[in-house]
């Protein structure tokens, strides 16, 4: 059972690098962090069932210092969840309003429950890479532990912003609070 969860992750994860165009074979050497974090982040927004009324695009702002480098901008206007994608960042919680995905970065994580209030009840999906915001109020949070990457996932806050997710992202999350 667990070697089948490892071989879903790996598809999942290699699908995801795909997407970015990556010119290193998987294997050859350890992808970057936030490499590997962006093919999440395409990933969740594939995995996550919207509203019909978001319309044509999703909007993946990133809140604080870009830590991605080029690689979430390689995600720029590729096709997700029938949408296309667009990515912005903004070092301004007044900034988020439009945001169907924010991503919270380290360094501004203080101004978490600032972000949550400027999103308000909008199906907004709020990812974080910061030790608890999942109890905090994110959907999405970052963990690496012994230099691999994965996430936990607050259900019940996704549901009460109209967001759900798919069984099989929930079966690779480290951790699920419902």
């Amino acid at each position: 059972m667990m070697g089948a969860f490892a071989a879903m992750r790996r598809r999942f994860l290699a699908a995801s690098v795909g997407l970015l165009c990556c010119t290193t074979p998987l294997g050859a050497q350890e992808l970057p962090e936030y490499q590997i974090k962006a093919a999440f982040l395409y990933n969740f927004i594939a995995f996550t069932e919207w509203p019909a009324l978001l319309g044509n695009s999703i909007q993946l702002c990133v809140y604080g210092t870009n830590p991605f480098g080029e690689h979430l901008n390689k995600l720029q206007g590729k096709g997700v969840a029938q949408r296309s994608l667009t990515v912005r960042h903004t070092g301004s919680a007044n900034e988020l309003q439009n945001c169907q995905i924010v991503f919270v970065t380290r360094e501004v994580i203080s101004n978490l429950s600032r972000v949550i209030d400027q999103l308000g009840e909008k199906p907004a999906l709020l990812v974080a890479e910061f030790p608890g915001a999942t109890r905090q109020g994110a959907m999405l949070n970052f963990v690496v532990e012994e230099g691999r990457v994965q996430f936990e996932v607050n259900v019940r806050t996704a549901e009460a912003k109209g967001l759900s997710f798919s069984s099989k992202m929930l079966r690779l999350a480290k951790e699920v609070y419902r």
